[in-house]
């Protein structure tokens, strides 16, 4: 009876052991469905639905986007986060996952110790930009108008708690100058007031903003990333006017629920860097205004996400900025 029992066992790890691994080679076997964060027609949707095609075409099965907007994509990430850990739940997300944490304390998910990183897709880049009427040719000529005159000058964003107003934020908090938030219900309604001299400066998307600074209605000051933005390439970077740290951009992540197995994260970032590589996906997306990495890895994501959490802290703390 106990060799029986012992012979039992030995063949119940052996079937584990081998099947286990075909279940990771075997994935994915049904449609993916991929959770986006924001409204259809934006940006970020348009991105998500390109790299779904793209990735669901190298894995071999469909990936269904499903908007879910609200709370500042809380409600997307709690949805993947609560998500069983299959790779069947991806969330596509934004700078926004690493800024919740300050802006909302109550998070109904730990930010980084909930989620397993795919990894890293690009970025959106900004441009700090104002009009000929303020008279500003530089970043420091910015800089020494809002310590000259602080609380006089205005400047406008997308809404409270976007990456728009925490990088006007981030500027007063490098500088120790100040300026007043002026909040919009969208990026284009903030440009509108901008070009009619109602505020005197913005972050921009370079996308939005391209055209206006190449017909010369905007003044671009720099971008603040640690690149020039392919877009604009004459404009310089906040470091290379003079301001080294300051860097604003909203970087865009894949990641699924905690405790996917690895083997299906592996694939899943292997298709992700597949796509990466393309040379059409790349020019489409580059036309987007998107600055896309060239390789991607889980870890780095990962720390790009705790890394970022603890830059934007005191800056939001100092803002006193909170979501409802």
């Amino acid at each position: 009876m106990k060799s029986l029992l012992h012979n039992l066992a030995a063949l119940a790890v052996a079937s584990l052991m081998v099947h286990q691994p075909v279940h990771a080679q075997a994935y994915p076997t049904q449609p993916i469905q991929l959770v986006i964060p924001y409204v259809p027609g934006g940006g970020s949707d348009a991105l998500a639905r390109l790299l779904a095609d793209q990735m669901g075409a190298r894995l071999g099965q469909r990936i269904v986007p499903e908007n879910k907007p609200g709370a500042a994509t809380v409600l997307a990430a709690s949805q993947v986060a609560r998500a069983a850990p299959t790779g069947y739940t991806l969330l596509i997300s934004t700078l926004a996952h690493a800024l919740n944490p300050s802006l909302q304390p109550q998070l109904p998910y730990d930010p980084v110790n909930d989620f397993e990183f795919i990894g890293k897709i690009g970025s959106f880049g900004f441009l700090v930009v104002t009009t000929p009427k303020l008279e500003v040719k530089d970043l420091p000529g910015l800089i020494n108008r809002m310590r000259a005159q602080p609380g006089r000058l205005q400047f406008g964003s997308a809404g409270v708690g976007s990456p728009m107003h925490l990088g006007g934020e981030f500027l007063k908090h490098l500088t120790k100058t100040d300026a007043i938030h002026v909040p919009y219900k969208g990026e284009g309604a903030a440009l509108t007031d901008l070009l009619g001299g109602h505020i005197s400066f913005m972050l921009c998307t370079v996308a939005t903003c391209a055209p206006r600074v190449q017909d010369g209605s905007l003044q671009a000051l720099a971008a603040p990333s640690p690149t020039r933005s392919a877009l604009l390439p004459n404009v310089p970077t906040s470091a290379e006017a003079g301001l080294p740290g300051y860097e604003i951009y909203t970087w865009i992540f894949l990641a699924a629920p905690k405790g996917t197995p690895a083997p299906v994260v592996q694939r899943l970032s292997r298709a992700l860097n597949e796509v990466l590589a393309d040379e059409k996906f790349r020019a489409r997306v580059t036309a987007m205004g998107v600055d896309l990495d060239t390789h991607s890895a889980p870890a780095a994501m990962k720390q790009l996400v705790q890394t970022e959490i603890e830059k934007w802290r005191p800056v939001i703390k100092a803002s006193g900025m909170r979501m409802n």
